[in-house]
């Protein structure tokens, strides 16, 4: 009875000192936050003057005292990413000698505070630091380099292009539209290193796809040729994104290897092939294209409508709306925009 008793008691002990360390940590944070409100006010009109007045932005960050420049340096990276060119520049002049204070975060153990650390870095230290969040492209977490991945994709950095790519199949698991808006930022000077990786089929088909789509993006007509190339790839994504790419910058010539994948089993690989049909192909391709909509894919039958229409095949489309049901629809939707 007085072991249960003695348990009893040292269990009410451990919640009461667990409630109270609750109380403390909220203390402190609500502390925290009320000090970093106090030092937003006061530091938020500094840096508008900063960028609108003469204030020497060396001089500004002097005034920084020592407990406060984490803080600072916050409130800095939250005003200086809605800039750009100049003033940003400036703000970046007078966060660079206070950028000491990040080194605990940007290793520190757990990942979102190292990615947020890049982050920070990326914006406010400018090429003095860009050697340093390169070295996040090898952190042993995929989020860490994958944001110092975005940041050094910037059209001022396209040499960085290369190094990028070679870590490209680290964030398979992350969206294709994702990777493909990180690549397409870097801008056309990029885009050889691009080609160069699409067409060699030992990088792995997600990353692959996504570099397509970046070069449909940023409309490579050099990348018609590689992206026409891999049309036999045995992975569908591969190919539904040339396809796509082709759609945008393909020619006349490169209809030939398109026209097979009509045929194509995946629905998905038909409606890419059809669009693209319908952008580069020819009169002659309407009536295969119209047989495509007896299909049972909604996403055939509108594609091979809109395709109709790209080829000014209306005498296909017209048909379309004899025939009643999906085709029609799908023909109906083109024509007059829903209205039957």
């Amino acid at each position: 009875m007085t072991q249960i008793l003695l348990v009893i008691i040292g269990l009410a002990i451990l919640n009461l000192v667990f409630a109270a360390l609750v109380i403390v940590l909220r203390v402190i944070n609500r502390r925290r936050i009320a000090r970093f409100a106090l030092r937003k006010r006061l530091w938020q009109p500094r840096l508008i003057a900063l960028i609108s007045d003469d204030v020497d932005p060396t001089d500004l960050s002097r005034d920084v005292e020592s407990g406060e420049q984490r803080d600072v340096v916050e409130i800095a990276w939250e005003f200086s990413r809605r800039l750009r060119g100049p003033d940003r520049e400036r703000v970046q002049a007078f966060a660079v000698p206070l950028l000491g204070v990040m080194t605990k975060d940007l290793n520190a153990r757990r990942q979102e505070t190292r990615a947020r650390a890049v982050q920070v870095v990326a914006c406010l230290g400018g090429d003095d630091y860009e050697e340093t969040i390169a070295g996040y492209l090898d952190d042993p977490s995929t989020l860490v380099s994958l944001v110092s991945a975005r940041a050094l994709a910037q059209p001022n950095r396209v040499q960085w292009i290369g190094a990028i790519l070679d870590r490209l199949y680290r964030y398979d698991e992350w969206s294709q539209a994702l990777l493909s808006s990180m690549l397409a930022n870097v801008g056309s000077e990029a885009t050889p290193a691009m080609r160069r990786y699409l067409d060699d089929d030992l990088n792995t088909p997600h990353s692959r796809a996504a570099v397509a789509r970046a070069l449909e993006l940023l409309r490579d007509v050099e990348a018609a040729d590689v992206a026409a190339q891999q049309l036999d790839s045995a992975d569908g994504e591969v190919v539904a994104a040339c396809l796509r790419l082709l759609s945008v910058v393909g020619r006349g010539i490169h209809a030939v290897g398109v026209r097979p994948l009509l045929e194509d089993e995946r629905f998905f690989i038909r409606s890419a092939a059809i669009t693209t049909l319908g952008r580069i192909g020819v009169r002659e391709d309407a009536l295969t294209i119209a047989q495509m909509v007896d299909g049972d894919s909604p996403w055939v039958a509108i594609r091979s409508a809109q395709a109709l229409a790209d080829l000014h095949a209306t005498d296909e489309l017209a048909a379309l709306v004899e025939r009643g049901g999906l085709p029609a629809e799908a023909a109906i939707e083109t024509l007059y925009g829903g209205a039957a």
